[in-house]
């Protein structure tokens, strides 16, 4: 039984391939014949395993990285094709149901399960559980950090040839055993691998950097439950002093760019609706188990996600320090500006001044605090706009990272004084707040949107920013005279709040102190009483936020009866 890297390989190179494929064949042998004695490598200096074990790290197989991943190749390969010949032969036989079955029914969801189970093959995974043994014995004779990079490296290049060359037909079930086999058994108890634990974590990320839905969209089932698995998502996480937090960032990024498409259009198929359920249930476990996490990188995420994709902003931006215990939204006469944690500012792990150095944009909002040329807001606008043919692509006309990055440096780097806007005495004249105003009046409808959506993305747990932004945007609903901005800007707020929960604390506090205070009018204005319908919607949420309805009052002022503010935030 020969692979068909080694029937296609040329004479002078079909010989090594054969002499790789007789030494799995016979550590496959071994396997079969005695999996315990391979699974807890309990052979004698002199016995068999030792021999073949011998042959591999002391023969040309080992002699460089070169030759250790091509090894890992042809062995990888073949064991798949194995485990394809080995089920036609034993069809019914049953022994997919081993132990190392349970453990991966149990790491997987059973809709993804059930539903590959039913479109794919019969599978026989011996080989695959061989291949598998036969990788973590060697790290243990050899480098074990090199030796499973290698290993890695070659099973991520064979997973790629073989996506690429089956398409629509390929079946991710035997990448995904062999990648979730490593996984549990370098993540078990055993001391030759505790000491690297953190480089081994690493190689594991490299191929799942290297395999990502976006290079092997066929594989992005079984690498989202991958990444999420309980052997490696909490491992990396937890590592001393966060070394792991960037790697799994990207992870998370490469997997939102995937589905940006999909979400942006609303085009969820099957396939998608389940990967997207899959993406929720991880960030759920990231919130409960590693919310700070999610606090540091929201800025990252938030610039991909498109805009329908409410549930999943919510759900990051909910994230809270497990040391904080908010303050109840809902409590009556809470003042905000006095709680401590407003004072403090949050950490965010975003290089979001290297994005403004695009087209000089930083330089022009500099010159601009400096010299409050009213000429430099509209280059500024005008460069947040994106060229005909990206705006095609990307079914928007503005640059949303961009626009993001300019609005958080602004706000952060250019508050002046402790008054913020709506708390105490306005600092009506600071060039931070000129170009907030500037924006809510001259982008057009798009624009405005887009911009008064960056700033309800700081609206989160208690800190400056929040404090900041939602202050801001009370502010333009106060100050405008334009309605169409004002209205804009409840919308915003209520397509947040009318999704399931969580809500971000800062959402609710702004949508709160927008719907009480009679400062804002906010019950008088045309877009609230444009028809029954819409009123009953705003009072259905008005409701839902704070328990209570609402009574507009001839002199202007605003009652709450029902009053339980205790209440939580529900589904509207």
């Amino acid at each position: 039984f020969l692979s068909g890297r080694c029937r296609r390989s040329p004479g002078r190179n079909r010989r090594p391939c054969e002499m790789i494929v007789n030494i799995f064949e016979e550590w496959y042998g071994m396997y079969n014949a005695s999996p315990d004695s391979v699974q807890q490598n309990r052979a004698g200096r002199g016995g068999t395993q030792m021999v073949v074990l011998q042959t591999i790290t002391t023969g040309p197989f080992f002699r460089n990285d070169e030759s250790k991943e091509r090894f890992f190749r042809i062995c990888c390969e073949h064991a798949v094709q194995r485990a394809y010949a080995d089920a036609a032969q034993q069809t019914g036989s049953g022994t997919e149901d081993d132990q190392r079955s349970g453990e991966l029914a149990a790491d997987a969801s059973p809709d993804s399960q059930s539903d590959v189970a039913s479109a794919a093959p019969a599978m026989h995974f011996a080989a695959i559980d061989a291949f598998t043994r036969l990788v973590v014995v060697l790290m243990k004779f050899a480098d074990k950090v090199a030796t499973l990079t290698r290993a890695l490296a070659a099973i991520a290049q064979e997973l790629t040839r073989d996506a690429e060359r089956q398409g629509v037909t390929f079946n991710q079930r035997p990448y995904f055993r062999i990648i979730l086999n490593l996984l549990m058994d370098v993540s078990a108890p055993d001391p030759n691998f505790e000491q690297a634990n953190f480089q081994l974590l690493s190689a594991f990320c490299n191929t799942f950097h290297s395999t990502n839905p976006m290079r092997v969209p066929n594989f992005a089932f079984g690498w989202l439950e991958l990444i999420s698995n309980r052997m490696f998502m909490p491992k990396l996480l937890m590592v001393k002093n966060q070394r792991g937090w960037l790697m799994f960032q990207r992870l998370l990024v490469q997997l939102l760019y995937f589905l940006e498409p999909y979400l942006r259009r609303v085009q969820l198929n099957d396939s998608t609706r389940l990967l997207y359920k899959g993406t929720v249930r991880m960030l759920l476990v990231l919130l409960h188990d590693f919310p700070e996490f999610l606090c540091d990188y929201h800025f990252s995420f938030c610039d991909i996600m498109p805009i329908p994709c409410v549930q999943i902003r919510n759900l990051i931006l909910s994230a809270f320090p497990r040391n904080m215990k908010l303050p109840d939204p809902f409590m009556p006469n809470l003042k905000v500006d006095l709680l401590p944690e407003i004072k403090v500012a949050p950490r965010i792990l975003a290089n979001y001044t290297t994005t403004l150095l695009q087209l000089h944009l930083k330089h022009d909002v500099d010159t601009y605090m400096r010299t409050r040329d009213k000429r430099l807001l509209e280059t500024i606008k005008e460069k947040l706009r994106l060229p005909k043919r990206e705006t095609l692509q990307l079914d928007t006309k503005y640059n949303v990272p961009l626009l993001n990055a300019l609005l958080l440096y602004v706000g952060v780097h250019h508050q002046h004084g402790k008054n913020l806007p709506g708390q105490g005495v306005l600092p009506q004249n600071t060039p931070s707040l000129e170009i907030f105003m500037y924006f809510a009046h001259n982008f057009d409808y798009e624009g405005r949107y887009l911009f008064l959506g960056a700033i309800a993305n700081h609206l989160r747990y208690p800190n400056t920013h929040t404090h900041y932004f939602s202050c801001v945007l009370l502010y333009v609903f106060a100050d405008t005279t334009d309605e169409v901005v004002r209205e804009q800007i409840t919308r915003v707020l209520l397509e947040r709040l009318i999704v399931h929960r969580p809500h971000p604390w800062g959402l609710l506090i702004t949508f709160i102190e927008l719907i009480k205070n009679r400062r804002y009018g906010f019950w008088d204005h045309a877009f609230v009483k444009c028809a029954p319908e819409v009123e009953k919607l705003f009072q259905s949420v008005a409701y839902t936020c704070l328990g209570t309805t609402i009574d507009r009052q001839s002199n202007g002022e605003i009652q709450t009866r029902g009053a339980d503010l205790g209440a939580g935030a529900g589904d509207a």
